[in-house]
């Protein structure tokens, strides 16, 4: 009878935990939104009403183990007083001793307080293979990149990266994220890579960095395949800057150093100068060593992603990915930010993945792709001359700076 009602209610329980952490994680890391929004009071009355399902089903847990409580402590009495008045018989008739019938009183004792730590037992039973359940559906889920079981080494240099026919489609959906896509980075090339939402730019940082397989086409790094190699030897051969790259809650100093152990002072210094940081951050009261909040919650957007660009740049990685750097700025901030970024890699080879058009004269190539495909290569300037996606960019991207200036006016 305990299996039975601890399955059923560690059934429901296991969930039901999972629920309240949700919404309560949810409150506390959205309040500011949620206040603004008038949904903080709707989110608050969700979170009780978890709170107040977890508390039922909890306490229907805690009925039923006090029921099989009861049950043992009445089962075990009820055998004491039976086992004593049949040795009280027995001894009355002489057919049991004063000291055989204390033993067949304190027997059915000894037996019960044997027995007494089983109903516990199955509770915690049920609760650990819930638990359990939910662990396995996480492990047994399919892997989004397949390691080789015996990677080979990883090459000196990954020069030249070349992609080849590439083809990358997300799970569960319909259609190719990238087809076909051909690109080559040599030693110090900038290439920017440029199209609409969903054309496949961030799929391919994604290819790139091994944290998704390609279905088709090859990627090698130095003439080596890149799905020979352990995937954290090619992430630390192509680094990654992304749009919401996570900035922990602790220091500017131990944000940067997470990017390289053994940096000294000057490689912090020169890579924050170079994120143009290095100003804002000798202005601070405890200057490297200031706290940023969570999430980087005291700084900027700008101030975020050029501290992201920072660690990137401490890192040095031999390619580095920047990926949609400027998003969630405002046009100004945004434009400002890709060009110290292109100022800040010259020399350097990059893959720039944006959305932005400004300061793109300074790449090698601009590949603008569109459904996944390459539609449009070559230098800025050509492409910007010439009938063609770029051009129809560039377009829109003059009446949005119109619209954005005549806003501000």
């Amino acid at each position: 009878m305990t299996a039975a009602v601890a399955r059923r209610a560690e059934r429901r329980l296991a969930p039901a935990r999972g629920v309240l952490a949700t919404r309560v994680t949810d409150l506390l890391t959205g309040t500011a939104e949620l206040t603004v929004a008038g949904a903080l009071p709707a989110r608050i009355a969700g979170a009780r009403r978890a709170d107040a399902t977890l508390t039922r089903i909890a306490s229907r847990a805690a009925a039923a183990t006090a029921l099989g409580d009861g049950l043992t402590a009445l089962l075990s009495g009820l055998t004491v007083v039976a086992a004593a008045l049949v040795g009280a018989q027995a001894v009355v008739d002489g057919r049991l001793s004063g000291v055989a019938m204390a033993v067949v009183v304190l027997t059915p004792l000894a037996a019960f307080e044997a027995v007494l730590g089983l109903p516990p037992a199955v509770q915690y039973r049920q609760r650990v293979r819930r638990s359990a359940e939910r662990v396995y559906e996480v492990l047994d889920a399919p892997e989004p990149v397949r390691e080789p079981e015996r990677p080979r080494t990883a090459p000196a240099s990954p020069f030249p990266l070349v992609v080849t026919g590439l083809t990358a489609r997300h799970e569960g959906q319909h259609r190719d994220a990238l087809a076909g896509l051909d690109l080559t980075l040599e030693k110090g090339r900038r290439i920017a890579v440029v199209g609409p939402s969903g054309s496949g730019k961030t799929t391919l940082a994604q290819v790139m960095l091994r944290f998704l397989d390609a279905g088709a086409g090859t990627y090698t790094l130095g003439g080596t395949d890149a799905y020979a190699l352990d995937g954290d030897d090619v992430r630390r051969l192509v680094g990654l800057c992304a749009q919401d790259a996570h900035l922990f809650d602790s220091s500017v100093r131990e944000n940067l150093l997470l990017a390289r152990r053994d940096a000294t002072e000057g490689d912090l210094r020169d890579a924050l100068a170079r994120a143009r940081l290095l100003n804002w951050v000798d202005g601070l009261p405890d200057g490297l060593d200031t706290l940023i909040g969570e999430h980087g919650a005291r700084l900027s957007g700008g101030q975020r992603q050029r501290l992201a660009l920072a660690r990137a740049l401490v890192a040095d990685f031999p390619v580095l990915v920047l990926d949609e750097p400027a998003e969630h700025l405002d046009l100004p901030t945004a434009d400002a930010l890709t060009a110290d970024l292109l100022a800040a890699t010259e020399g350097r080879t990059t893959l720039l993945i944006t959305h932005r058009l400004a300061g793109l004269e300074a790449v090698d190539e601009v590949i603008v792709l569109a459904d996944g495909r390459a539609v449009q290569r070559g230098a800025y300037a050509e492409l910007a001359a010439v009938n063609g996606p770029l051009r129809e960019m560039v377009g829109r991207e003059t009446e949005d700076g119109l619209l954005v200036g005549a806003v501000a006016r």
